[in-house]
């Protein structure tokens, strides 16, 4: 029998059916959608309620000893100093001075989104930042302490602001939220220091022809449970983030040692518009060439004290 006249038969049994099965019929199909429904429901989940545990993928390797994921990262750069530039230097404008200069007159910086807090500490802002859907406002809380040579900013907090729903006043998004969660478990020392030149004496880093050089190492470090670092793995988080530092860092003391040549020279230092995305092209592609800036190199790095 071909499947066109079993289709026939089974409409035509349909049709001899009495009109109270096919009401008792009609009543069945109805309760299984209604039921299908509302244990699609059940959850009372909607995309507005979806955490990053609910849209990002769980790498195998999410987890580090059942807790989570671990950061730990350090990564040191060096951006030489002309010496004709220092040895021309006046009193009160040498690099120590120039390093421990407070955050807010690094020129490299919008002085605008630096504000001190007191108690050696301040607050910078990193405007509002496009991720995907969402638009987010880093905020970070640096407390500076001096050292021998230069000084310590320490990361006394971040927290990511949610721009689009502080503009409509509408609660934060989850996934940011989520964010936060991680951040609360991030801890950060960016310290920034004059030292002889590596390329002093052959590169032995003796400062025998008294050259002069800005270094400066990050280390990033934290054990996540909660929110999307605890997600990522902490393979891929550490790889991530070390990649990152090797491209952002050469291009930040190269700013830090072109800004030093005016700042000891007395030159006026206005601030110039900034093509937020040329300069991400540069550091992007800077990173991918694996090239550095002129008079940048890597270093090894001193032991973390996070």
């Amino acid at each position: 029998m071909s499947a066109r006249c079993a289709s026939n038969l089974a409409a035509a049994a349909r049709r001899r059916a009495p009109p109270s099965r096919r009401r008792a019929l009609r009543a069945l199909r109805a309760s299984r959608a209604t039921a299908k429904a509302a244990a699609a429901d059940d959850d009372d989940d909607d995309d507005a309620a979806l955490t990053y545990a609910d849209v990002a993928p769980r790498p195998p390797s999410s987890s580090v000893g059942g807790i989570g994921s671990r950061l730990d990262v350090s990564r040191a750069f060096t951006a030489d100093i002309d010496p004709a530039l220092t040895a021309a230097t006046p009193q009160g404008r040498s690099l120590l001075d120039y390093v421990r200069l407070p955050a807010e007159e690094y020129n490299v910086l919008d002085a605008d989104n630096v504000r001190p807090t007191g108690d050696g500490a301040f607050t910078v802002r990193a405007g509002v930042q496009k991720i995907l859907f969402l638009e987010v406002e880093p905020v970070g809380v640096l407390r500076i302490v001096p050292t021998t040579n230069g000084c310590d900013q320490i990361l006394e907090g971040a927290v990511m602001n949610d721009a689009k729903a502080a503009r409509r006043g509408t609660p934060p998004n989850a996934i940011i939220a989520s964010m936060n969660a991680s951040l609360r478990d991030l801890k950060m020392r960016n310290r920034i220091s004059a030292v002889p030149s590596p390329s002093s004496s052959g590169g032995g880093g003796g400062g025998g022809g008294g050259a002069e050089a800005i270094k400066c190492q990050i280390d990033v470090a934290g054990t996540f449970t909660e929110g999307p670092f605890a997600a990522a793995g902490g393979d891929r988080l550490n790889g991530l983030l070390s990649w990152c530092l090797g491209a952002v860092m050469p291009w930040f003391l190269g700013q830090l040692a072109l800004d030093y040549g005016d700042w000891s020279a007395g030159k006026p230092r206005g601030r110039r518009s900034v093509d937020v995305g040329a300069v991400a092209g540069e550091i992007i592609g800077g990173a991918r060439r694996g090239t550095l800036p002129p008079g940048v190199r890597e270093v090894e790095t001193e032991a973390s004290m996070l």
